[in-house]
Formats: structure tokens, C-alpha cells, sequence
């Protein structure tokens, strides 16, 4: 079978068709893939989750319908196991015949539970792009430092003033955006949230003192200082 005269029959038959809708067109394709994937050998197996996600249709009453549809209008057979671990049987019309290029060899399985399906990746390249994928992922979720400026804009946006924003920044930029100094931030405006519920209790608190200076208040400017030999030069 020639299946680029098949494709072009069967859209000129859809086109001249003004019942079948971009639903049945979308339908078909993924039908063809399938069975692309099994090398044009009649019937395949269908399975109605993974027709519809490829199909891009979300209502089983549609699907069904649609493959009545193109039962109905010759382009397919359709054989309903009503069994969703058996799956269905489809067989495709041909409406070609002549010489189809031979399949490529040597290819890797892509789904498990469906026989035929391959790609012409190798399973080295197949590992490496999932791993490209991966590492893609978990850089867009990695937390990045905020600029000032935005720090200051949300600040604004909540109450309060640009200086609290500094403050913010100037905290986490010194602990290297560590929350509790041992957790990576992930959020900055939830930690920036909780910065200003505790605005108050900041402003509250009285200035702490230091232990020198505690030290210094006790004693007496008086003070005099017992075995001191006063007779010595100074």
C-alpha cells in the first residue's frame, strides 16, 4: 500500500464530506498512527484513554460517536470489546494499493503495552533527552535570588516601606538566602510574608545590650583599685 495516495484519498473524501468534523479528521489520524505503528496490518488495538488523549477529544460520548461515524462512512470497522483491559479492534480501509516503502529496522519500543510501536532513537538517546528533560525541570524549580527591586515593589504593594525591604534583603543576602540557617529558600515572598508579621514584635523589642556594656555600667567611675601603687609615674 502506498500510504501518501491513502492519506491523500482519504482527506479528499473528508473534504467532500460536509458531515465529518475536525473531531473526525483528528480521529482518524491518530487511528492512521496506530497503525503506522503496527506496519499497516489490519485490525489494531485501541484503547480509549490513549485515543482520546490523541485524538484531544474529552467526552467518551463524542468518542464513540465519532468512530460510528467513520464506521459508518467506510473508512473503518469497528469491533467494540467493551473491556477496558482487552481494548478494541479497528480495521482501516485501504484505499491505495501499490508499493509502500520498506519500515525502518532495528527500532526501540516506546510503549510496552502496545506491541509495535517504536522509535528510530536509539535507547541511549532515548535515556539521554529524558535525562536533558529532568535536569530542565529542576532548574526551573530551583529557587533565584530576587532583585532588590522587586523586593521593594512587593513590599510597597503590602504597607510598607521600601527600608523593611532592605532590611529583608540585606538579612537573607547575608545568610546566603538560608531559612533558619539551614533550610534553601524556596518561596522569597512567603518568607517576605512572614518578615512582616514580625515587623512589630521587631519594633517592640527593646535594643539589646551588649555584654561589654553591661559590664561597664557596673562598675563604678570611682572605682578604686586595692595593691595599686600610686607613688609610680604614670
Amino acid at each position: 500500500m502506498n500510504y501518501i495516495r491513502h492519506q491523500q484519498n482519504v482527506f479528499a473524501m473528508m473534504d467532500a464530506n460536509e458531515k465529518l468534523k475536525p473531531n473526525h479528521v483528528s480521529m482518524y489520524i491518530s487511528l492512521f498512527r496506530i497503525w503506522n505503528w503496527n506496519r499497516f496490518e489490519n485490525p489494531i488495538t485501541i484503547y480509549r484513554k490513549e485515543v482520546m488523549k490523541m485524538s484531544k477529544i474529552n467526552s467518551t460520548t463524542t468518542y464513540a460517536k465519532v468512530l460510528k461515524d467513520l464506521e459508518l462512512h467506510g473508512f473503518i470497522r469497528y469491533h467494540p470489546s467493551f473491556d477496558p483491559n482487552q481494548g478494541s479492534k479497528v480495521h482501516l480501509s485501504i484505499f491505495d494499493t501499490g508499493t509502500c516503502p520498506p519500515p525502518v529496522q532495528n527500532l526501540v519500543p516506546l510503549y510496552k503495552h502496545i506491541k509495535h510501536i517504536h522509535s528510530i532513537y536509539s535507547n541511549e538517546e532515548v535515556q539521554n533527552q529524558s535525562k536533558t528533560t529532568d535536569m530542565n525541570e529542576k532548574k526551573k524549580k530551583a529557587f533565584q535570588k530576587p532583585p532588590i527591586e522587586h523586593i521593594q515593589i512587593y513590599f510597597e504593594q503590602k504597607g510598607h516601606p521600601s527600608t523593611e525591604a532592605e532590611r529583608f534583603f540585606n538579612y537573607y543576602e547575608s545568610n546566603g538566602w538560608m531559612v533558619g540557617g539551614k533550610s534553601k529558600m524556596k518561596d522569597w515572598k512567603a518568607a517576605a510574608r512572614n518578615w512582616m508579621l514580625n515587623v512589630p514584635k521587631f519594633q517592640a523589642s527593646p535594643p539589646k545590650t551588649t555584654k561589654a556594656q553591661t559590664t561597664e555600667e557596673k562598675e563604678s567611675p570611682h572605682k578604686t583599685f586595692s595593691g595599686k601603687n600610686y607613688s609610680e609615674p604614670l
